[in-house]
């Protein structure tokens, strides 16, 4: 009650997150870089190599392909959307944050999922109930996610990022109900017997009907603040319903085995691609970048445009390919099939969510990115290591030596992958201000630490010029004594001498 009293009294709303809303992100974070860099992108580099040692993309089994493929895709890009959108939605939409209960049994059913059915598709004639029960943990992590979507951004209808989040959720339930359905009907045989027909649907639903709707939902919010720009609604508008048209499409022509409609609706999800990309004026502008650490380095822009371009680019290739298949009758070719996946997946997704991790985990945690350094090596590894992977799988349809350096994609990519999970990591659980462990003030202390450790200096700070604490009422957390002096036309290293005299005082040194 006196809270509530002092509340009014100031005209602050009280906060009344715990910590642990705060964190909800965390465990899927971590789990996500665990899953990846093991049986994820890890498992798949071995079987990369194997198919480079052999010539041949035979000699990795379909089953151990398929097996890393759903863990990449569940374990690593879905456990990143649904920690992302556990932390994030509630603070877009002004809502109560997600429950412990509903977080940590989503974690844990998807982790089942993951896991129950990478060890099936190891043995599937002795795990046969393996198989169909982490079917059903994925399906009702589905459930479970998309029930949360629907309920947050519900009010927020029709907006047309709050639709695309939405549509996301619904087809996350699809996704959920063939992966029960594949591990039934397949039980025995494991996924080496999935059809490629069934083998497409798996990737098309995790692909474009959640991936890229849950990209378009979020990103119509967080992308301008990367790349800079406000978006053209109308032309959001037209992507995402454009996409989803044409995802119906393809749908129904996986259903019908209609070559032609599958043509029509990947041209539908390719033409959203591309109105997306106009709807960000902010992808094709150089944007004016602060120095303030708080920003997060300009190099996270570029990975969003590398993203959208292999977007668009796996979109063409997959069109040729369907276009060729209407015109000759003849199947695509598995490598042609194989260079549009990896730049849809890697090229797109993983890029993406490299990028966006990198500015959003501070943002959501209050912090600043623990090494700004690593950005561009981890860019430039994972955009290499694509390039390379897309060339080299398609040289191989004319060009037999191209399978013993096709492998070298891999080393790149997992290189990027690491290091992105150090940072991402270290971001997470960061270390603690030297103000709290030495004692010391730098350029990236934060200022709040310094005022809630220190609470007489601020006044000490006003007389020295620094206007804006007695302009406001409380200060961010992730703000840094280097931008504050900045802010302030301060030279920061004098600004920092002077803080650090005020506190030799204080200590009486």
């Amino acid at each position: 009650r006196l809270l509530e009293e002092l509340s009014r009294a100031a005209g602050v709303p009280i906060d009344r997150r715990s910590p642990a809303a705060d964190h909800v992100h965390r465990p899927f974070i971590a789990a996500a870089l665990l899953v990846t860099l093991t049986i994820g992108a890890g498992w798949g580099a071995w079987l990369l190599w194997r198919i480079g040692m052999g010539g041949d993309f035979r000699a990795a089994s379909v089953g151990h392909v398929v097996a890393h493929g759903d863990a990449q895709l569940w374990g690593f890009v879905a456990l990143f959307i649904a920690g992302i959108a556990l932390r994030w939605l509630p603070v877009a939409t002004a809502t109560r944050p997600a429950s412990a209960l509903l977080a940590q049994t989503t974690l844990a059913a998807v982790l089942l999922g993951v896991a129950g059915g990478f060890a099936w598709a190891m043995r599937p004639a002795e795990l046969v109930w393996l198989g169909v029960s982490s079917g059903v943990a994925l399906f009702a992590a589905a459930v479970l996610i998309a029930g949360f979507f629907v309920h947050r951004v519900g009010t927020r209808l029709p907006q047309t990022w709050a639709v695309a989040v939405v549509c996301a959720g619904l087809w996350w339930i699809a996704w959920g109900d063939l992966q029960v359905w594949l591990r039934w009907t397949h039980g025995s045989s494991g996924p080496g017997g999935y059809s490629l027909s069934e083998r497409d649907a798996n990737i098309l639903l995790a692909v474009f009907g959640v991936a890229v709707n849950a990209v378009y939902g979020f990103g119509l919010r967080l992308l301008p603040g990367i790349v800079g720009g406000s978006v053209r609604r109308r032309r959001a508008a037209l992507a995402v319903a454009a996409h989803n048209l044409g995802l119906l499409l393809l749908s129904a022509g996986h259903v019908t085995s209609r070559a032609a409609l599958e043509l029509a609706g990947t041209s539908g999800i390719a033409i959203g691609a591309v109105v997306f990309a106009a709807a960000l004026p902010g992808l094709t502008r150089l944007k004016q970048f602060s120095k303030r650490p708080e920003q997060g380095p300009p190099v996270l822009s570029r990975y969003v445009q590398l993203a959208v371009f292999w977007l668009v680019a796996g979109l063409l290739l997959l069109l040729a390919g369907q276009a060729s298949s209407v015109v000759t009758g003849q199947p695509m070719p598995h490598a042609w099939r194989g260079a549009a996946r990896h730049a849809l997946t890697v090229g797109f997704l993983t890029t993406l969510i490299m990028g966006v991790a990198q500015r959003i985990l501070p943002i959501v945690g209050h912090t600043l990115l623990a090494w700004p350094a690593l950005t561009t090596p981890i860019l430039l590894l994972v955009g290499v290591g694509n390039a390379w992977r897309v060339m080299t799988e398609l040289a191989t349809l004319v060009w037999a030596p191209a399978f013993r350096i096709m492998p070298v994609s891999a080393v790149l990519e997992l290189a990027a992958l690491a290091l992105f999970a150090a940072n991402a990591l270290r971001t997470l659980w960061p270390r603690r201000d030297p103000l709290l462990r030495q004692g010391r003030v730098t350029e990236r202390s934060s200022v709040a630490v310094l005022l809630a450790e220190h609470p007489w200096i601020e006044d000490r700070l006003i007389e020295l010029g620094v206007d804006y604490l007695a302009r406001t009422r409380s200060v961010p957390r992730e703000l840094t004594v280097g931008s504050l002096a900045r802010s302030e036309r301060l030279d920061p290293a004098e600004f920092i001498e002077r803080v650090e005299l005020l506190l030799c005082a204080e200590r009486g040194q």
